[in-house]
């Protein structure tokens, strides 16, 4: 006895279907290659070096220039100097990290401080032609969108030795 199916079911719902219907469609192939693409050409993010010199005083800024929020992110801060710098300090404008977590610096400043629209980091002598490294861990806070622009400066004491612009672009 053959048995006869559901009312509404007809015989081309369970037959195999033929042509491009059968297949997945193009369209998810297509979108993963587009961003494969903008991850190749820097789209999605990438590195770049910030550079001031002032004086026989060299500042170097390495971090993302775009960056999406949520992301972690690294930054460093080189600098050296030709003349000993009695009181290295380090100052980054407000409005660079706003919105902005830091997990991690290395090294620990031995003073930490909040004057003039930046965060000032003490880290005490410096002789001469002897580079140091200032690594920052971040990470993008979820409610940042387009980016944010702000000032690093490297300090003897209260004198400023070199200062220099950054711009890091944050994408949805």
């Amino acid at each position: 006895m053959r048995t006869r199916p559901a009312q509404g079911i007809e015989e081309r719902h369970w037959q195999p279907v033929a042509g491009w219907r059968r297949h997945a469609s193009p369209l998810s192939l297509i979108l993963f290659g587009a961003v494969v693409l903008a991850g190749l050409t820097g789209f999605l993010g990438h590195e770049r070096d910030w550079i001031a010199s002032n004086g026989g005083t060299r500042l170097e800024v390495h971090a993302p220039e775009v960056i999406r929020n949520g992301e972690f992110l690294e930054m460093r801060i080189t600098v050296e100097s030709d003349a000993a710098v009695d009181e290295l300090g380090i100052g980054v404008g407000q409005a660079l990290w706003e919105d902005f977590t830091v997990n991690t610096m290395i090294p620990a400043a031995s003073e930490e401080t909040s004057q003039g629209g930046e965060f000032r980091f003490a880290f005490g002598q410096l002789a001469a032609g002897t580079p140091f490294l200032l690594k920052v861990d971040l990470q993008v806070n979820p409610d940042i969108l387009g980016g944010n622009l702000g000032l690093v400066t490297v300090y003897d004491g209260d004198e400023a030795l070199a200062q220099v612009s950054i711009a890091i672009t944050v994408l949805p």
